[in-house]
């Protein structure tokens, strides 16, 4: 449930988050150059996603990550509702996964968090130049035989409610030509608590859902289609709103 637009709630959030980013990205890009201490930064992103996903109030219930190998990497896939989903997820993720972002390339021009993100190793997606696809399944090719995982979302943005948007063949090229398994991961409650293009927050609660991985070694790119299937429905099914909601 939410409790309505709450401007007081929206500039204690903005205010916690933009400290949070500066406090804890500009000693993460400093920290990201020493290998050894390599596993800090991501511990520190998720920090930083439980602060921000706090500071808006709203509660967060977790199911199914306790069934999946925290040792393991995956290509995580997940629906889009909005700009809380990549701060929710970092929140949740296991820093062992060392996991990096696909994300819109206008993230990478917001100072501080922009410089951080590549430095960091996440990706910029560019929606408007899909010339550059290649480079980035290249270059995440590489950050996977580095031990990371990558979260993908597939629908590459937004999408409107209740019409999921068709799926990017990216992250299953990725998945199939590493064969790391696909994690499915369904979000609900980021859309009400912050709707595309909205700056109010109303707290919601909000409920993240972890599927069984989805293996792909023994995937061709010629299956493509029939895994992308499978994928959609698994995270449709997991990303329903809760029954008590």
């Amino acid at each position: 449930m939410s409790s309505g637009p709450s401007l007081p709630r929206t500039a204690v959030a903005w205010t916690v988050s933009s400290l949070a980013t500066v406090g804890l990205t500009l000693p993460g890009m400093a920290i990201a150059t020493i290998p050894a201490l390599n596993i800090v930064t991501f511990r520190m992103a998720r920090l930083w996603g439980r602060i921000c996903i706090a500071s808006t109030g709203c509660p967060v219930a977790t199911h199914g990550l306790t069934n999946v190998d925290v040792n393991g990497r995956y290509v995580v896939m997940a629906n889009h509702q909005s700009a809380l989903d990549i701060p929710l997820l970092m929140s949740v993720l296991p820093a062992e996964w060392k996991t990096v972002v696909w994300a819109k390339k206008s993230l990478f021009r917001i100072p501080v968090l922009g410089w951080a993100m590549r430095t960091l190793g996440h990706m910029p997606i560019d929606r408007v130049d899909r010339s550059t696809a290649g480079e980035t399944l290249f270059r995440s090719r590489r950050k996977i035989s580095n031990s990371r995982s990558v979260l993908v979302f597939p629908e590459a943005t937004y999408a409107p409610e209740g019409k999921p948007l068709p799926y990017k063949r990216g992250g299953f090229v990725l998945a199939i030509k590493t064969g790391l398994p696909i994690l499915p991961v369904g979000v609900w409650g980021t859309r009400i608590a912050l709707p595309p293009n909205g700056r109010l927050i109303s707290p919601t609660a909000i409920t993240v859902r972890f599927g069984a991985p989805i293996p792909t070694a023994d995937v061709s790119v010629s299956d493509r289609a029939e895994l992308t299937e499978r994928a959609r429905t698994v995270i449709d099914d997991l990303a329903r709103p809760p029954r008590d909601g």
